[in-house]
């Protein structure tokens, strides 16, 4: 699997570039969960490498992948990449819209929002559950609030799906898959488990040239 390896500086530029396109890019934060179930769904393995920004959430990964960087370690770590995100989406007044499985999913969600980034302006919410007939219902509740942002905590692989079929029918900027984990609560799995059952089996040897490459 081919993932990114960017700074957070590196990334929250390819962010600013996304905020000037007329196409929503998605931007997808990436767990060992995630990788482990990708490794047996060619289908999601597909539709994450398609994806135009990757953020490695564990920093497990990172040491499997033999990424030495004390940066990238620290930036992973503390989730540097989704605190400057918010940051600057709460600065420069742009909409997000929220996106979740279920309605407590999506109450989650705001009430992070509002403890953490009170400022930032939500312009909708829609829990998939409630969508009685296709998904393009909830497409055009949010494409009529004109979000710049989609924050997503839609699960794996549903979302990567969901976006497979949809991505060109959205107007919004950018798609943010937030993960199961966007409040860093504690009491996760064994990532240096999984990280280990991946190497073992031999899963990361394509992801592993790709990181030493771009860490050199």
């Amino acid at each position: 699997m081919l993932l990114d390896n960017y700074t957070v500086r590196e990334a929250m530029l390819q962010i600013e570039g996304f905020l000037n396109t007329t196409i929503m890019n998605t931007v997808e934060t990436v767990t060992m969960e995630i990788l482990v179930k990708a490794q047996e769904d060619y289908l999601l393995r597909e539709c994450i490498e398609s994806m135009d920004l990757a953020i490695i959430s564990d920093k497990e990964i990172l040491k499997a992948a033999g990424v030495a960087s004390a940066q990238r370690m620290r930036e992973t770590t503390e989730h540097e990449f989704q605190r400057e995100f918010m940051k600057r989406a709460t600065r420069n007044n742009r909409t997000v819209y929220l996106l979740g499985d279920t309605g407590a999913q999506v109450e989650g969600l705001q009430a992070f929002l509002a403890q953490e980034y009170d400022k930032i302006q939500v312009v909708g919410t829609y829990a998939l559950a409630d969508c009685t007939g296709d998904y393009d219902a909830v497409i055009n509740e949010i494409n009529i609030a004109e979000p710049d942002v989609i924050l997503s905590v839609v699960s794996t692989p549903d979302q990567e799906y969901f976006l497979k079929d949809n991505k060109h029918k959205f107007n919004a900027k950018i798609w943010y898959g937030l993960g199961a984990d966007y409040a860093f609560r504690k009491g996760k799995p064994d990532v240096a488990g999984l990280a280990k059952k991946l190497i073992h089996k031999g899963m990361m040897h394509s992801m592993l040239l790709r990181y030493n490459k771009k860490d050199e």
